[in-house]
Protein backbone atom coordinates (compact mmCIF):
# COMPACT_ATOMS: atom_id res chain seq x y z
CA UNK A 1 0.00 0.00 0.00
CA UNK A 2 2.97 2.28 1.03
CA UNK A 3 5.59 3.78 -1.33
CA UNK A 4 7.77 4.58 1.55
CA UNK A 5 7.83 4.57 5.23
CA UNK A 6 6.68 8.67 4.92
CA UNK A 7 3.86 7.47 3.04
CA UNK A 8 2.99 5.13 6.42
CA UNK A 9 4.23 7.22 8.88
CA UNK A 10 1.56 10.07 7.65
CA UNK A 11 -0.85 7.44 7.32
CA UNK A 12 -0.97 6.40 10.95
CA UNK A 13 -0.74 10.59 12.09
CA UNK A 14 -3.53 10.49 9.84
CA UNK A 15 -5.58 7.54 11.70
CA UNK A 16 -4.86 8.82 14.94
CA UNK A 17 -6.58 12.51 14.14
CA UNK A 18 -9.84 11.07 12.28
CA UNK A 19 -10.61 8.31 14.42
CA UNK A 20 -12.69 10.95 16.39
CA UNK A 21 -14.54 12.27 13.43
CA UNK A 22 -16.64 8.92 12.18
CA UNK A 23 -18.71 10.46 9.82
CA UNK A 24 -16.04 11.83 7.30
CA UNK A 25 -13.71 9.00 8.10
CA UNK A 26 -13.14 7.67 4.77
CA UNK A 27 -13.49 10.68 2.95
CA UNK A 28 -10.49 12.19 5.46
CA UNK A 29 -8.41 9.47 5.31
CA UNK A 30 -8.59 8.87 1.18
CA UNK A 31 -8.16 12.61 0.48
CA UNK A 32 -4.67 12.96 2.88
CA UNK A 33 -3.20 9.86 1.86
CA UNK A 34 -3.34 11.09 -1.38
CA UNK A 35 -2.12 14.18 -0.68
CA UNK A 36 0.78 12.46 1.63
CA UNK A 37 1.52 10.66 -1.51
CA UNK A 38 2.27 13.25 -3.57
CA UNK A 39 4.63 15.02 -0.90
CA UNK A 40 6.58 12.33 -0.37
CA UNK A 41 6.95 11.87 -4.36
CA UNK A 42 8.28 15.80 -4.35
CA UNK A 43 10.37 15.57 -1.19
CA UNK A 44 12.12 12.61 -3.06
CA UNK A 45 11.95 14.47 -6.47
CA UNK A 46 13.34 17.64 -5.82
CA UNK A 47 16.72 16.28 -4.34
CA UNK A 48 16.94 19.08 -1.61
CA UNK A 49 15.71 17.20 1.41
CA UNK A 50 17.64 14.68 3.69
CA UNK A 51 15.43 13.89 6.12
CA UNK A 52 11.53 13.42 6.33
CA UNK A 53 9.48 15.05 8.14
CA UNK A 54 8.26 13.15 11.75
CA UNK A 55 10.88 10.46 11.30
CA UNK A 56 14.07 12.11 12.92
CA UNK A 57 14.90 10.58 15.93
CA UNK A 58 13.55 7.32 15.33
CA UNK A 59 16.27 5.89 13.31
CA UNK A 60 14.01 5.91 9.95
CA UNK A 61 15.72 8.17 7.35
CA UNK A 62 15.32 8.30 3.79
CA UNK A 63 16.66 11.70 1.54
CA UNK A 64 18.53 11.65 -1.73
CA UNK A 65 21.95 14.06 -2.82
CA UNK A 66 21.98 17.15 -3.55
CA UNK A 67 23.55 16.41 -7.17
CA UNK A 68 21.05 13.75 -7.97
CA UNK A 69 19.44 14.62 -11.46
CA UNK A 70 15.70 16.61 -10.92
CA UNK A 71 13.37 13.87 -12.03
CA UNK A 72 10.58 14.64 -15.03
CA UNK A 73 7.96 14.89 -12.55
CA UNK A 74 10.03 17.81 -10.85
CA UNK A 75 10.47 19.12 -14.35
CA UNK A 76 6.76 19.21 -15.48
CA UNK A 77 5.34 20.82 -12.31
CA UNK A 78 8.00 23.95 -12.75
CA UNK A 79 6.07 24.09 -16.21
CA UNK A 80 3.01 25.77 -14.31
CA UNK A 81 4.86 28.86 -14.26
CA UNK A 82 6.40 28.73 -17.78
CA UNK A 83 5.30 31.17 -20.27
CA UNK A 84 2.49 30.17 -22.73
CA UNK A 85 3.03 29.45 -26.18
CA UNK A 86 3.74 32.37 -28.85
CA UNK A 87 4.64 32.85 -32.50
CA UNK A 88 8.44 33.19 -32.99
CA UNK A 89 8.63 37.18 -34.30
CA UNK A 90 10.76 39.25 -34.87
CA UNK A 91 11.77 43.10 -35.30
CA UNK A 92 11.00 42.06 -39.21
CA UNK A 93 7.44 41.68 -38.33
CA UNK A 94 7.59 44.79 -36.43
CA UNK A 95 4.08 46.79 -37.46
CA UNK A 96 3.03 50.96 -35.70
CA UNK A 97 -0.56 49.66 -34.27
CA UNK A 98 -2.47 53.06 -36.79
CA UNK A 99 -3.86 56.15 -35.23
CA UNK A 100 -5.20 59.29 -36.46
CA UNK A 101 -3.72 62.63 -36.16
CA UNK A 102 -5.51 62.50 -32.17
CA UNK A 103 -3.89 59.45 -31.19
CA UNK A 104 -6.78 57.68 -31.99
CA UNK A 105 -6.61 53.48 -33.02
CA UNK A 106 -7.74 53.39 -37.02
CA UNK A 107 -7.35 49.46 -36.62
CA UNK A 108 -10.00 47.21 -35.48
CA UNK A 109 -8.10 43.76 -35.51
CA UNK A 110 -4.67 43.27 -34.32
CA UNK A 111 -3.02 39.87 -35.63
CA UNK A 112 -1.20 37.81 -34.20
CA UNK A 113 1.00 37.29 -37.22
CA UNK A 114 2.76 40.81 -36.41
CA UNK A 115 4.83 42.11 -33.99
CA UNK A 116 2.55 45.18 -33.23
CA UNK A 117 4.55 48.43 -31.72
CA UNK A 118 1.86 51.01 -29.55
CA UNK A 119 3.98 54.55 -30.01
CA UNK A 120 2.48 57.23 -27.53
CA UNK A 121 -0.78 56.64 -26.08
CA UNK A 122 -3.55 55.57 -28.57
CA UNK A 123 -7.42 55.21 -27.88
CA UNK A 124 -10.12 53.39 -28.66
CA UNK A 125 -12.92 56.03 -28.70
CA UNK A 126 -16.53 55.73 -27.66
CA UNK A 127 -18.08 53.60 -29.83
CA UNK A 128 -15.14 51.84 -31.09
CA UNK A 129 -13.87 48.17 -30.76
CA UNK A 130 -10.43 47.24 -30.89
CA UNK A 131 -9.93 43.48 -31.18
CA UNK A 132 -6.57 41.83 -30.41
CA UNK A 133 -6.25 37.44 -31.42
CA UNK A 134 -5.03 35.23 -28.91
CA UNK A 135 -1.53 34.89 -29.62
CA UNK A 136 -0.75 38.51 -30.22
CA UNK A 137 2.17 40.27 -28.74
CA UNK A 138 1.83 44.24 -28.48
CA UNK A 139 5.40 46.20 -27.19
CA UNK A 140 6.44 49.71 -26.64
CA UNK A 141 7.40 51.86 -29.69
CA UNK A 142 8.26 55.38 -30.09
CA UNK A 143 8.02 57.48 -27.29
CA UNK A 144 5.73 60.33 -28.10
CA UNK A 145 5.98 64.12 -26.32
CA UNK A 146 2.64 65.42 -24.63
CA UNK A 147 1.82 69.02 -23.43
CA UNK A 148 -0.22 68.27 -20.53
CA UNK A 149 -1.60 71.89 -19.50
CA UNK A 150 -1.17 71.14 -15.89
CA UNK A 151 1.72 69.15 -15.46
CA UNK A 152 3.36 70.31 -18.58
CA UNK A 153 5.80 68.37 -21.47
CA UNK A 154 5.36 64.44 -21.12
CA UNK A 155 6.93 61.55 -23.01
CA UNK A 156 4.99 58.74 -22.88
CA UNK A 157 4.84 55.26 -24.70
CA UNK A 158 2.98 52.31 -25.25
CA UNK A 159 0.07 53.30 -23.42
CA UNK A 160 -3.72 52.32 -24.32
CA UNK A 161 -6.66 53.73 -23.28
CA UNK A 162 -10.47 52.44 -23.77
CA UNK A 163 -12.75 55.41 -23.05
CA UNK A 164 -16.53 54.81 -21.81
CA UNK A 165 -18.47 53.21 -24.49
CA UNK A 166 -15.54 52.33 -25.86
CA UNK A 167 -14.45 47.80 -26.03
CA UNK A 168 -11.33 46.10 -25.98
CA UNK A 169 -11.81 42.20 -27.14
CA UNK A 170 -8.27 40.62 -25.81
CA UNK A 171 -9.19 37.29 -25.87
CA UNK A 172 -5.81 35.03 -25.09
CA UNK A 173 -6.04 31.08 -24.05
CA UNK A 174 -4.20 29.37 -21.65
CA UNK A 175 -1.39 28.28 -24.48
CA UNK A 176 -1.78 31.35 -26.61
CA UNK A 177 -2.16 34.38 -24.12
CA UNK A 178 -1.84 37.85 -25.37
CA UNK A 179 1.03 40.06 -24.13
CA UNK A 180 1.60 43.68 -23.79
CA UNK A 181 5.72 44.24 -22.78
CA UNK A 182 9.08 45.77 -23.49
CA UNK A 183 10.72 45.32 -26.79
CA UNK A 184 13.16 43.29 -25.14
CA UNK A 185 10.88 41.05 -23.84
CA UNK A 186 9.02 40.88 -26.99
CA UNK A 187 11.85 39.33 -29.14
CA UNK A 188 12.62 42.91 -30.51
CA UNK A 189 15.99 43.81 -28.37
CA UNK A 190 18.29 42.35 -26.05
CA UNK A 191 18.42 42.69 -22.35
CA UNK A 192 16.76 43.47 -19.13
CA UNK A 193 13.87 45.23 -18.61
CA UNK A 194 12.92 48.25 -16.15
CA UNK A 195 9.65 48.96 -15.21
CA UNK A 196 7.86 51.70 -16.81
CA UNK A 197 9.31 50.16 -20.00
CA UNK A 198 5.58 49.41 -21.35
CA UNK A 199 3.01 52.49 -20.50
CA UNK A 200 -0.01 49.94 -19.69
CA UNK A 201 -3.71 49.34 -20.13
CA UNK A 202 -6.35 51.97 -18.79
CA UNK A 203 -10.17 50.83 -19.65
CA UNK A 204 -13.01 53.27 -18.22
CA UNK A 205 -16.97 52.46 -18.24
CA UNK A 206 -20.06 53.95 -17.40
CA UNK A 207 -20.57 51.94 -13.97
CA UNK A 208 -21.48 53.45 -10.89
CA UNK A 209 -19.08 55.40 -8.53
CA UNK A 210 -18.84 57.59 -5.99
CA UNK A 211 -17.73 61.08 -7.72
CA UNK A 212 -20.76 63.29 -8.20
CA UNK A 213 -18.54 64.96 -10.99
CA UNK A 214 -16.98 63.42 -13.68
CA UNK A 215 -13.01 62.68 -13.08
CA UNK A 216 -10.16 62.01 -15.63
CA UNK A 217 -8.41 59.35 -14.86
CA UNK A 218 -4.95 59.59 -13.52
CA UNK A 219 -2.08 59.36 -14.75
CA UNK A 220 -2.86 59.96 -18.83
CA UNK A 221 -1.65 63.81 -20.07
CA UNK A 222 -5.51 65.34 -21.16
CA UNK A 223 -6.03 63.94 -25.08
CA UNK A 224 -7.40 66.19 -27.69
CA UNK A 225 -11.10 64.75 -29.18
CA UNK A 226 -11.38 61.63 -26.32
CA UNK A 227 -13.16 61.94 -23.39
CA UNK A 228 -10.98 60.10 -20.73
CA UNK A 229 -13.38 60.51 -17.94
CA UNK A 230 -15.55 58.49 -15.85
CA UNK A 231 -17.86 58.76 -12.99
CA UNK A 232 -20.83 61.27 -12.15
CA UNK A 233 -23.87 61.86 -12.97
CA UNK A 234 -25.48 59.54 -16.15
CA UNK A 235 -22.44 56.60 -15.64
CA UNK A 236 -24.48 54.53 -13.27
CA UNK A 237 -24.93 51.75 -16.12
CA UNK A 238 -24.00 48.89 -13.42
CA UNK A 239 -23.55 46.52 -16.32
CA UNK A 240 -21.98 48.26 -18.47
CA UNK A 241 -19.74 46.38 -21.00
CA UNK A 242 -15.89 47.73 -21.97
CA UNK A 243 -15.23 44.70 -23.30
CA UNK A 244 -13.00 41.32 -22.25
CA UNK A 245 -9.41 40.21 -21.36
CA UNK A 246 -8.97 36.93 -20.87
CA UNK A 247 -5.36 35.35 -20.47
CA UNK A 248 -3.51 38.62 -20.73
CA UNK A 249 -0.06 39.52 -19.31
CA UNK A 250 0.57 43.21 -18.77
CA UNK A 251 4.72 43.30 -18.70
CA UNK A 252 6.51 46.31 -16.95
CA UNK A 253 3.95 48.71 -17.09
CA UNK A 254 3.81 52.06 -15.16
CA UNK A 255 4.14 56.21 -15.31
CA UNK A 256 4.15 58.67 -12.75
CA UNK A 257 2.57 61.82 -14.62
CA UNK A 258 2.38 63.53 -11.02
CA UNK A 259 2.82 62.08 -7.49
CA UNK A 260 -1.07 60.45 -6.92
CA UNK A 261 -1.15 60.54 -10.25
CA UNK A 262 0.25 57.66 -12.44
CA UNK A 263 -0.73 54.53 -14.81
CA UNK A 264 -0.66 51.03 -13.07
CA UNK A 265 -0.75 47.88 -14.80
CA UNK A 266 -4.20 47.37 -15.60
CA UNK A 267 -6.10 50.60 -14.53
CA UNK A 268 -9.71 50.60 -14.60
CA UNK A 269 -12.28 53.47 -14.22
CA UNK A 270 -15.82 52.99 -13.32
CA UNK A 271 -15.91 49.85 -15.69
CA UNK A 272 -19.16 47.56 -15.49
CA UNK A 273 -20.57 44.03 -14.70
CA UNK A 274 -21.01 43.36 -18.30
CA UNK A 275 -16.77 43.34 -18.89
CA UNK A 276 -14.84 40.41 -18.19
CA UNK A 277 -11.67 40.17 -16.47
CA UNK A 278 -10.48 36.35 -16.45
CA UNK A 279 -6.49 35.16 -16.11
CA UNK A 280 -4.40 38.24 -15.84
CA UNK A 281 -0.71 38.52 -14.89
CA UNK A 282 0.65 42.20 -13.90
CA UNK A 283 4.41 41.88 -13.92
CA UNK A 284 6.82 44.69 -12.19
CA UNK A 285 4.89 47.33 -12.25
CA UNK A 286 6.19 50.98 -11.35
CA UNK A 287 3.21 51.74 -9.79
CA UNK A 288 0.35 49.83 -8.60
CA UNK A 289 -0.68 46.38 -10.60
CA UNK A 290 -4.06 46.36 -10.19
CA UNK A 291 -6.58 49.71 -9.47
CA UNK A 292 -9.93 49.62 -9.13
CA UNK A 293 -11.59 53.34 -9.55
CA UNK A 294 -15.41 53.01 -8.49
CA UNK A 295 -17.08 50.25 -11.21
CA UNK A 296 -19.17 47.18 -10.38
CA UNK A 297 -16.57 44.79 -12.85
CA UNK A 298 -15.70 41.32 -11.15
CA UNK A 299 -12.72 39.59 -11.90
CA UNK A 300 -10.63 36.02 -11.54
CA UNK A 301 -7.48 34.55 -11.54
CA UNK A 302 -5.39 37.63 -11.35
CA UNK A 303 -1.33 37.83 -10.61
CA UNK A 304 0.56 40.62 -9.14
CA UNK A 305 4.45 40.37 -8.71
CA UNK A 306 7.29 43.06 -8.62
CA UNK A 307 5.07 45.87 -7.91
CA UNK A 308 6.76 48.89 -6.70
CA UNK A 309 3.42 50.38 -5.03
CA UNK A 310 0.38 48.02 -4.37
CA UNK A 311 -0.67 44.86 -5.62
CA UNK A 312 -4.47 45.55 -5.53
CA UNK A 313 -5.87 49.38 -5.20
CA UNK A 314 -9.50 49.80 -4.44
CA UNK A 315 -11.27 53.66 -4.52
CA UNK A 316 -14.23 55.97 -5.53
CA UNK A 317 -17.22 53.10 -4.47
CA UNK A 318 -15.69 49.56 -6.31
CA UNK A 319 -18.04 46.70 -5.45
CA UNK A 320 -17.07 44.29 -7.73
CA UNK A 321 -16.26 40.44 -6.80
CA UNK A 322 -12.42 39.61 -7.38
CA UNK A 323 -11.72 35.36 -6.67
CA UNK A 324 -8.22 33.45 -7.13
CA UNK A 325 -5.59 35.81 -6.84
CA UNK A 326 -1.95 35.71 -5.98
CA UNK A 327 0.28 38.82 -5.11
CA UNK A 328 4.33 38.28 -4.75
CA UNK A 329 6.60 41.40 -4.04
CA UNK A 330 10.01 41.09 -4.93
CA UNK A 331 13.12 41.98 -2.86
CA UNK A 332 14.89 43.20 -6.50
CA UNK A 333 12.40 45.87 -7.18
CA UNK A 334 12.28 49.11 -5.88
CA UNK A 335 9.31 50.19 -3.59
CA UNK A 336 7.36 53.16 -3.35
CA UNK A 337 7.67 55.34 -0.42
CA UNK A 338 5.30 58.13 1.65
CA UNK A 339 7.05 60.42 4.41
CA UNK A 340 9.86 58.73 4.12
CA UNK A 341 8.82 55.22 4.45
CA UNK A 342 7.87 52.13 2.28
CA UNK A 343 4.42 52.48 1.21
CA UNK A 344 4.03 48.96 -0.82
CA UNK A 345 0.88 46.89 0.01
CA UNK A 346 -0.33 43.67 -1.34
CA UNK A 347 -3.75 45.24 -0.89
CA UNK A 348 -4.97 49.14 -0.67
CA UNK A 349 -8.30 50.19 0.16
CA UNK A 350 -10.36 53.68 0.38
CA UNK A 351 -13.93 54.93 -0.18
CA UNK A 352 -12.33 58.40 -1.14
CA UNK A 353 -9.25 60.17 -1.15
CA UNK A 354 -10.90 62.16 2.74
CA UNK A 355 -12.43 59.54 3.72
CA UNK A 356 -16.23 60.81 3.66
CA UNK A 357 -19.07 57.87 3.47
CA UNK A 358 -19.80 59.20 0.34
CA UNK A 359 -21.99 56.23 -1.39
CA UNK A 360 -21.68 53.71 -2.93
CA UNK A 361 -19.08 52.62 -0.68
CA UNK A 362 -15.83 50.98 -1.59
CA UNK A 363 -16.35 47.54 -0.29
CA UNK A 364 -14.92 45.07 -2.93
CA UNK A 365 -15.71 41.26 -2.10
CA UNK A 366 -12.53 39.60 -2.22
CA UNK A 367 -12.24 35.25 -1.59
CA UNK A 368 -9.03 33.10 -1.85
CA UNK A 369 -6.13 35.53 -2.07
CA UNK A 370 -2.36 34.68 -1.58
CA UNK A 371 -0.24 37.88 -0.78
CA UNK A 372 3.09 36.91 -0.04
CA UNK A 373 6.20 40.04 1.21
CA UNK A 374 9.11 38.37 1.91
CA UNK A 375 10.39 35.73 4.08
CA UNK A 376 12.14 37.91 6.61
CA UNK A 377 11.25 41.28 8.00
CA UNK A 378 12.23 44.19 5.58
CA UNK A 379 11.54 48.02 5.59
CA UNK A 380 10.90 48.26 1.79
CA UNK A 381 7.09 46.89 2.54
CA UNK A 382 4.83 47.83 4.45
CA UNK A 383 0.97 46.57 5.16
CA UNK A 384 -0.45 43.07 3.78
CA UNK A 385 -3.62 45.04 3.48
CA UNK A 386 -4.27 48.87 4.14
CA UNK A 387 -8.23 49.23 4.88
CA UNK A 388 -8.45 52.94 5.34
CA UNK A 389 -10.58 56.30 4.97
CA UNK A 390 -14.04 55.34 5.59
CA UNK A 391 -13.76 51.73 3.32
CA UNK A 392 -15.81 48.91 4.00
CA UNK A 393 -13.50 45.36 4.43
CA UNK A 394 -14.56 42.13 3.12
CA UNK A 395 -12.16 39.38 2.74
CA UNK A 396 -12.22 35.77 3.40
CA UNK A 397 -10.26 32.22 2.75
CA UNK A 398 -7.14 34.16 1.88
CA UNK A 399 -3.34 34.08 3.12
CA UNK A 400 -1.37 37.03 4.07
CA UNK A 401 2.12 37.14 5.29
CA UNK A 402 5.33 38.62 5.30
CA UNK A 403 4.55 41.80 5.46
CA UNK A 404 6.72 43.66 8.70
CA UNK A 405 4.19 46.90 9.46
CA UNK A 406 1.05 44.72 9.47
CA UNK A 407 -0.69 42.12 7.51
CA UNK A 408 -3.92 44.19 8.28
CA UNK A 409 -4.21 47.61 8.77
CA UNK A 410 -7.43 49.57 9.61
CA UNK A 411 -7.27 52.97 9.67
CA UNK A 412 -10.38 55.76 10.22
CA UNK A 413 -13.63 55.11 12.27
CA UNK A 414 -15.77 53.61 9.75
CA UNK A 415 -13.40 51.18 8.29
CA UNK A 416 -12.61 50.11 12.17
CA UNK A 417 -16.44 49.56 12.45
CA UNK A 418 -16.13 47.46 9.35
CA UNK A 419 -13.17 45.30 10.37
CA UNK A 420 -15.27 42.49 11.10
CA UNK A 421 -15.55 41.09 7.39
CA UNK A 422 -11.91 40.13 7.62
CA UNK A 423 -12.23 37.08 8.69
CA UNK A 424 -11.29 33.07 7.76
CA UNK A 425 -8.39 34.16 6.63
CA UNK A 426 -4.53 32.51 7.63
CA UNK A 427 -2.76 35.72 8.51
CA UNK A 428 1.26 35.98 9.73
CA UNK A 429 3.12 38.73 11.59
CA UNK A 430 6.59 38.70 12.02
CA UNK A 431 6.14 40.26 15.34
CA UNK A 432 2.58 40.33 17.71
CA UNK A 433 2.28 43.58 16.92
CA UNK A 434 2.52 43.11 13.39
CA UNK A 435 -0.76 40.86 13.07
CA UNK A 436 -2.72 43.55 13.04
CA UNK A 437 -3.07 47.13 13.69
CA UNK A 438 -6.23 49.19 14.51
CA UNK A 439 -8.64 46.86 15.13
CA UNK A 440 -8.43 42.73 15.41
CA UNK A 441 -10.92 40.81 13.65
CA UNK A 442 -12.52 37.35 14.96
CA UNK A 443 -12.31 33.95 13.06
CA UNK A 444 -8.82 34.19 11.38
CA UNK A 445 -5.80 31.84 12.63
CA UNK A 446 -3.12 33.87 13.47
CA UNK A 447 0.81 33.04 14.19
CA UNK A 448 4.33 34.98 14.65
CA UNK A 449 7.70 33.88 13.35
CA UNK A 450 10.66 35.52 12.42
CA UNK A 451 10.62 33.59 9.27
CA UNK A 452 7.39 33.70 7.59
CA UNK A 453 7.34 30.59 5.99
CA UNK A 454 7.63 28.77 9.13
CA UNK A 455 4.57 30.10 10.22
CA UNK A 456 2.86 29.28 6.98
CA UNK A 457 4.04 26.22 5.47
CA UNK A 458 3.70 26.82 1.83
CA UNK A 459 5.60 24.64 -0.72
CA UNK A 460 7.04 21.97 0.82
CA UNK A 461 10.53 22.89 0.71
CA UNK A 462 9.60 24.88 -2.96
CA UNK A 463 10.21 28.47 -2.02
CA UNK A 464 6.73 30.38 -2.26
CA UNK A 465 8.83 34.06 -2.09
CA UNK A 466 9.61 35.64 -5.28
CA UNK A 467 13.56 36.31 -6.33
CA UNK A 468 14.29 38.68 -9.12
CA UNK A 469 16.82 37.03 -11.68
CA UNK A 470 15.02 33.32 -10.15
CA UNK A 471 12.68 30.74 -11.74
CA UNK A 472 9.63 30.62 -9.88
CA UNK A 473 7.54 27.99 -8.97
CA UNK A 474 3.79 27.98 -8.01
CA UNK A 475 3.96 24.81 -6.08
CA UNK A 476 5.70 26.68 -3.99
CA UNK A 477 2.46 27.93 -3.01
CA UNK A 478 0.29 24.84 -1.74
CA UNK A 479 -0.16 24.71 1.70
CA UNK A 480 1.63 21.71 3.13
CA UNK A 481 -0.62 19.23 5.24
CA UNK A 482 0.02 20.49 8.33
CA UNK A 483 -0.31 24.40 6.99
CA UNK A 484 -2.79 25.94 8.84
CA UNK A 485 -3.74 27.42 5.57
CA UNK A 486 -4.75 23.29 4.61
CA UNK A 487 -7.84 22.42 4.23
CA UNK A 488 -10.73 20.16 2.30
CA UNK A 489 -11.86 22.09 -0.79
CA UNK A 490 -14.99 23.43 0.84
CA UNK A 491 -12.01 25.57 4.11
CA UNK A 492 -8.74 25.60 2.63
CA UNK A 493 -7.37 29.46 2.55
CA UNK A 494 -5.03 30.60 -0.72
CA UNK A 495 -4.79 30.88 -4.17
CA UNK A 496 -4.56 26.85 -4.87
CA UNK A 497 -6.69 24.38 -3.71
CA UNK A 498 -4.21 21.96 -2.48
CA UNK A 499 -6.77 18.88 -3.39
CA UNK A 500 -7.12 19.51 -6.82
CA UNK A 501 -3.46 20.64 -7.93
CA UNK A 502 -1.16 17.70 -8.51
CA UNK A 503 2.58 19.02 -8.66
CA UNK A 504 2.66 16.30 -11.09
CA UNK A 505 0.11 17.52 -13.39
CA UNK A 506 1.21 21.26 -14.43
CA UNK A 507 -2.24 21.99 -15.87
CA UNK A 508 -3.84 21.72 -12.53
CA UNK A 509 -2.64 24.77 -11.48
CA UNK A 510 -5.02 27.64 -13.05
CA UNK A 511 -1.33 29.50 -14.02
CA UNK A 512 -0.41 26.90 -16.33
CA UNK A 513 1.02 28.20 -19.76
CA UNK A 514 -0.01 31.44 -19.93
CA UNK A 515 1.87 33.35 -16.85
CA UNK A 516 5.89 34.64 -17.15
CA UNK A 517 7.36 34.89 -13.81
CA UNK A 518 10.54 35.86 -14.77
CA UNK A 519 9.68 37.88 -17.72
CA UNK A 520 13.66 39.23 -17.74
CA UNK A 521 13.44 42.01 -15.31
CA UNK A 522 16.32 44.68 -14.57
CA UNK A 523 17.11 43.85 -11.15
CA UNK A 524 18.21 46.55 -8.16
Amino acid sequence: MFNTLYEKKIYNILIDKVMDKKNNFVTVVRQKVSRAKNWAARKLQQAKFVMAAGLIGSGLVMGVTSCEKKSVEVANYEQATSAGTLATLTCADTVSIPVDANGIITATTLTKNKLWKLNGVGYVKEGQTLTIEAGTTIITGRTKSYNDPTYGPQNLAGVLVVAKGGKLIANGTATAPIVFTSPSAGGCGTGCSNAGAFGGIVLLGKAPTNRESAVRIEGIPKPTGTDITFGGSGNNIANDNSGSLKYVRIEFPGYKLAPDNEINGLTLGGVGSGTTLSHIQVSYSADDAFEFFGGTVNADHLVAIGTDDDDFDFDFGYTGTINYAIGLKDPGTTNSTSSGNSDSNGIESDNDGTGTGTTPLTAPVLRNFTLLGYNTSSPKLRNGSRWRRGSGVNIQKSIIGGFPNSAALFESPATIAAASGFTNNVVHGFTPASIFLGATPAGNVTGVNATTNSYLQLGGGVTPFLSCGTTYNVAGLIPELDSPADGTSATYKGAFDPNVVDPSTPSSFWTYGWTNFAPGFCCK
